[in-house]
């Protein structure tokens, strides 16, 4: 049946009385094969224990052998060393030995070893070939020498060792004034050791290993490993044991290649190992074959389980079908005629009253479907009806809000941005989807690092209930943006939903409040410079007391003339200015060559670039495409770039004029030798009324539009211009010019001329 959405699963009654009789079944079943598991966790626990603590009598027991043989000898280390030299004939020496050998078994060879390293005495008079045998490259013999104290070697093998594997006790003698005199080098046989370590019961399939402080394997059930001397200092239980000095863990060892429970221990005072090991599959076989049998129980349970359900719901299952069929009639609209059976006979008394409550239930039905059906369409179309308002008026407020040139977010009482247009996303960079997901404290984070000041007042736009302030906010090119924001309560009837904040760009009008104090400050300057002279000159021509030459004169009215021509250029500027603002800069683009517009450029250059003798080096190659180009406003582009090539300069100026060409673009660079443009100013060299401080120079600063007009120029042709400078080396200005493309490209280009 579905409902909602959500589909509901049944199960015939059949089934539920299976699961029922399986959950019974299974339920002892899983008690006992718990308490069986716990059985055998416990016991494998306690063998655990066992192992360990016979890991620790191991070492304790190898820890005493080794004691006993090393203060026999150091007793007779001590012996010879008190003796004097009388004493320390070879004769002599051999019957210590000889002693030492005959009191304490496990010794395969006891010799004295002289200063030179040589064997100069051994307790085996039998086999004297080993005397005078040099044993200075052994490692025993440099450790004893190095240390001046009982050492025990690492396994080896050698003559004083008879060939086999051993292991040795080194202990140094003196003479004198504790003058070193040589060593007694007691060599130790395994065999013992052997029989030590495998006189305890370790378990099934456990095994003990020893290792002296190299690694190498003093006894190993694998023979062979230490008739081989092998290394097995690199085996992670190894390292385990040099840190921990005792415990267990879980390792897969290099000669074994499978997982072993492992108990160790460290012995301090020889800095032996020993472990005891056992595989994990030996550990884990008696859980497993508990664990085996238990399911195995679980899977006949289940199987017998279903088949009694089976047998006995068979009957009451039947009933119930009887009784699902006639709810599904009910469902289709098919009422049962009076005095009908719904369920055989025979069926239980419970099913059978529940089948006369149905049969009542549908009669009810029957008579109050037709309201239900005629209430229903009526409620669909009210909610149809309110939907679609509700629809219109989110939409048409959603709109309303996407259409704002003002930025909007709204906050809820959780401090969760719930709704915020595009011009917020837009204004403060913000990714519409990471938007919609903020905390307002986020945002206000966000918005506080393009504040170069003021950040806490920010804080304040949440103290009333209406609030408004002003702040400078840095977009993402680094330019300063002046925002107005408004926050206000969201409120109705006294509850009191959340924030809201509306943000206002006036950078607009603050950047048109700004131009006009900059219009107003260069008019006062521009203009009263040149209408000073006019008014002098004229004021000197009208004095009637007095008779001027026709030179002073001409004179005079050459300088009113000039003066009126500054007036003139600065209101064109003004008004190429206001064509570029409104978009209203017209082109009459047509094909040019580069260098005759260089060249013209040059000739309508001001006297002063011919009174600093100004140098050009015009390099344009005559395979350089033509451009595509108003003539007039190409040449003023250039001019403006030379007279600031001049006027910026304090040596003999030098413009270089070169020209290069890609698929779309025509790019002259003009570069000057002049005093060049700090960093600073370069990012603001295009904008209007911006001026370079040129205080410290002779040269005027100029209006602070020419660069401005000549990026309108450029912008206007569809190209760009660009600078790139050093302070003191001078500066490259950079043209970008569409090339001419000639024929059918041609009349295109000049329809694409024409839309712009």
């Amino acid at each position: 049946m579905k409902g909602g959405g959500t589909v509901l699963k049944h199960y015939s009654m059949r089934s539920h009385l299976t699961v029922t009789f399986a959950i019974m079944a299974m339920i002892p079943i899983l008690i006992l094969g718990s308490f069986q598991v716990s059985q055998i966790t416990h016991i494998t626990q306690e063998s655990n224990r066992n192992q360990q603590l016979t890991t620790y009598r191991l070492g304790d027991a190898v820890q005493d052998y080794m004691y006993y043989h090393r203060n026999a000898v150091e007793t007779l280390a001590a012996t010879i060393s008190a003796s004097d030299a009388a004493f320390r004939t070879r004769e002599s020496l051999t019957l210590k030995l000889q002693s030492l050998q005959q009191n304490l078994a496990g010794f395969s060879g006891i010799y004295v070893v002289d200063p030179n390293s040589m064997i100069k005495a051994t307790h085996n008079t039998a086999n004297d070939s080993l005397i005078g045998i040099d044993v200075k490259e052994r490692d025993y013999t440099k450790r004893v020498q190095t240390a001046q104290h009982t050492i025990i070697s690492s396994l080896f093998i050698g003559l004083e060792g008879l060939n086999q594997p051993a292991v040795a006790i080194a202990v140094p003698i003196y003479k004198g004034n504790k003058q070193p005199d040589g060593f007694v080098l007691a060599v130790l046989e395994l065999t013992p050791i052997k029989e030590l370590v495998t006189k305890y019961d370790y378990g099934k399939e456990a095994y003990p290993v020893v290792l002296d402080h190299a690694g190498k394997p003093i006894y190993h059930p694998n023979g062979a490993l230490t008739d081989k001397l092998a290394d097995l200092s690199q085996e992670p239980v190894v390292a385990d044991a040099r840190v921990q000095k005792q415990g267990e863990g879980t390792y897969e060892l290099s000669n074994s290649k499978q997982k072993e429970l492992i108990t160790y221990k460290a012995i301090p005072d020889i800095d032996w190992i020993v472990w005891v090991s056992k595989s994990k599959a030996a550990v884990n076989a008696a859980f497993t074959e508990s664990l085996s049998i238990t399911l195995l129980l679980l899977v006949v349970t289940l199987i017998l389980t279903v088949l009694l359900g089976s047998f006995l719901a068979k009957r009451l299952n039947g009933t119930i079908h009887a009784l699902v069929g006639y709810t599904q009639r009910l469902a289709g609209g098919t009422f049962m005629e009076p005095g009908g059976k719904v369920v055989p006979k025979g069926a239980p008394l419970e099913l059978q009253l529940l089948a006369d409550h149905f049969f009542k239930m549908a009669e009810q039905i029957k008579e109050n479907q037709g309201a239900l059906l005629q209430l229903n369409s009526e409620l669909e179309d009210r909610v149809e009806e309110r939907t679609q308002r509700l629809q219109d008026e989110h939409a048409t407020l959603n709109a309303v809000l996407e259409s704002m040139s003002d930025a909007v977010v709204l906050i809820d009482m959780e401090h969760q941005v719930v709704y915020a247009n595009h011009r917020m996303a837009e204004i403060f960079a913000i990714p519409m989807p990471q938007l919609a997901s903020m905390q307002e404290s986020a945002l206000f984070e966000h918005i506080a690092l393009l504040l170069p000041e003021r950040q806490d007042e920010l804080e304040k736009l949440t103290a009333g209930p209406r609030v408004q302030g002003t702040f400078t906010v840095k977009s993402g090119l680094g330019k300063e943006r002046f925002m107005m924001v408004s926050a206000f309560q969201v409120a109705r009837e006294g509850r009191v939903f959340g924030r809201g904040y509306v943000w206002r760009d006036m950078t607009k009008e603050h950047e048109i409040d700004a131009l006009k104090n900059d219009l107003i400050s260069l008019a006062s300057h521009e203009f009263k410079t040149p209408i000073t002279s006019i008014r002098g000159s004229v004021e000197t021509l009208l004095r009637v007391d007095a008779q001027w030459e026709e030179s002073f004169k001409q004179e005079l009215l050459q300088g009113i003339h000039e003066d009126i021509g500054r007036i003139q250029d600065l209101i064109d500027d003004w008004l190429d200015i206001s064509k570029i603002d409104s978009g209203a800069m017209r082109i009459n683009p047509q094909p040019l060559r580069v260098e005759a517009v260089v060249e013209s450029a040059m000739r309508r250059l001001p006297q002063q670039a011919n009174d600093m003798h100004t140098q050009f080096e015009v390099h344009v190659a005559e395979d350089t495409p033509f451009i595509y180009a108003d003539k007039l406003r190409m040449e003023q582009v250039l001019v403006n770039l030379f007279t600031n090539a001049v006027r910026y300069n304090r040596q003999h100026p030098i413009i270089q004029v070169t020209a290069r060409a890609d698929e779309h673009f025509v790019m002259i660079d003009v570069k000057d030798n002049g005093i060049g443009i700090a960093e600073e100013h370069i990012d603001k060299l295009f904008d209007r009324f911006y001026r370079v401080d040129v205080s410290s120079r002779s040269q005027s600063g100029g209006t602070g539009l020419g660069l401005a007009i000549c990026k309108g120029i450029m912008h206007a042709h569809g190209g760009e211009v660009h600078v790139a400078s050093q302070l003191g080396e001078g500066s490259t200005f950079t043209l970008s010019i569409p090339r001419f493309l000639g024929g059918d490209n041609g009349h295109e280009q000049e329809e694409n001329h024409d839309r712009r």
